[in-house]
């Protein structure tokens, strides 16, 4: 049967229904009238097989608790197989509200108060937030930046583990905000120090479904020696645009260190997911899920190449090309501008409201990341915007 693709032209209107980047604008933005491509989320609509199969589940009339069902699990791990080659056993699949508690969940698990937990900066503002809530030591390895492209400073990282200062690191992959997708070389390089000092690492891996071609997505998990040190987060909340549902899952292979887990998960009752969720999950993960993530991806790659065509004519932007995500981290140092002021400069004469880079740590001064999976007329008024404020 042949997949429904909705009209990802047709502009949804989403003000009104509490959706974060447009009815929170006021307070983040002190506007409510900019234009938001702030929030990690799509103004593109999910496939109409999901509507369905979920009006199909709330129309019956009991809403009580629900098991984590064989055919929940199985969806998991055919998605895993064909979309990652990544071969999972139901028993190393565990459920998670969001991929940021399964990061809350893991430090506890792995560490203890005063701990260090290292990370790759910039990145994900809550990756910050994760480890100092818990009263953990933040170890940042900035990432280093190489003709326009991050890479990782091993020899930072390596050194920071011979001296004792890390338990475990969290990791992005791929890399959010750059959109940087790692390669399987760079990625055993992580895990060989992981191993040699026995750090834990928790894979961040969420937005790793959208990927542009030629790059290929490598999992954690695909490496060799990662299985005994790994904790994998992941969702269908960004390729499928439902992370209101929190529709999280977590790999554990480890059974040592998934019982570690999951002793966290049942003291704070955070093992398991709404029926909604199980419903989306066990719904997109099937042939017309690809078909759906396919559409999806090729529209996407048709706003990202546009974005950066047009940022390339500019004097004073660019941008780094994501390989992944829907996500555009812009560089705006040229403009000679102190960061606030660029930051005022978005929101008064563009008036765009984008994400600020240094919630991303330091590394983010000078730079703001732009979420284009817009349609593409709003992705066109908003490029307007920024060349007629810093072209």
């Amino acid at each position: 049967m042949k997949t429904i693709i909705p009209d990802f032209d047709r502009p949804v209107h989403r003000q009104s229904t509490d959706a974060v980047k447009y009815d929170a604008r006021a307070s983040m933005f002190g506007s409510d009238t900019v234009q938001p491509l702030w929030v990690a989320d799509m103004d593109l609509p999910v496939p109409l097989f999901l509507q369905d199969a979920l009006v199909k589940r709330i129309q019956h009339p009991c809403y009580g608790y629900t098991m984590q069902s064989k055919v929940l699990k199985e969806a998991v791990q055919w998605w895993m197989g064909e979309e990652h080659e990544c071969r999972i056993n139901a028993e190393e699949i565990l459920f998670s509200p969001s991929v940021v508690t399964t990061m809350c969940n893991g430090i506890s698990a792995c560490t203890g108060k005063g701990e260090g937990v290292a990370l790759f900066s910039p990145v994900y503002e809550r990756f910050y937030s994760s480890i100092l809530n818990q009263k953990r030591k933040l170890i940042n390895i900035p990432l280093l930046l190489d003709k326009g492209r991050y890479t990782i400073n091993f020899a930072a990282f390596e050194q920071a583990c011979r001296v004792g200062k890390i338990k475990m690191v969290l990791f992005c992959n791929p890399q959010n905000p750059s959109g940087r997708v790692w390669s399987a070389e760079e990625l055993s390089e992580l895990v060989r120090i992981c191993r040699k000092y026995e750090i834990f690492l928790l894979a961040d891996e969420i937005h790793s479904d959208i990927i542009y071609p030629p790059n290929n997505h490598t999992s954690m998990l695909a490496i060799d020696g990662a299985e005994k040190w790994t904790i994998l987060a992941h969702s269908i909340g960004k390729t499928f645009n439902c992370s209101g549902l929190q529709p999280s899952f977590v790999l554990i292979p480890d059974h040592r260190l998934r019982r570690r887990f999951y002793k966290v998960t049942d003291k704070t009752h955070t093992g398991d997911i709404s029926i909604p969720a199980k419903t989306a999950i066990q719904t997109l993960f099937s042939k017309e899920g690809q078909q759906y993530k396919k559409a999806l991806i090729h529209y996407l790659a048709g706003n990202r190449d546009f974005l950066s065509e047009r940022i390339a004519r500019m004097r004073q932007l660019s941008m780094m090309l994501p390989e992944s995500t829907f996500l555009a981290w812009l560089d705006f140092r040229e403009t000679g501008l102190a960061h606030d002021a660029i930051r005022r400069k978005l929101v008064d004469a563009a008036g765009l409201g984008l994400s600020d880079g240094l919630a991303y740590g330091p590394a983010g001064e000078g730079w703001f990341r732009l979420n284009f999976a817009v349609a593409r007329t709003e992705l066109e008024k908003a490029v307007k915007k920024l060349e007629m404020t810093f072209g």
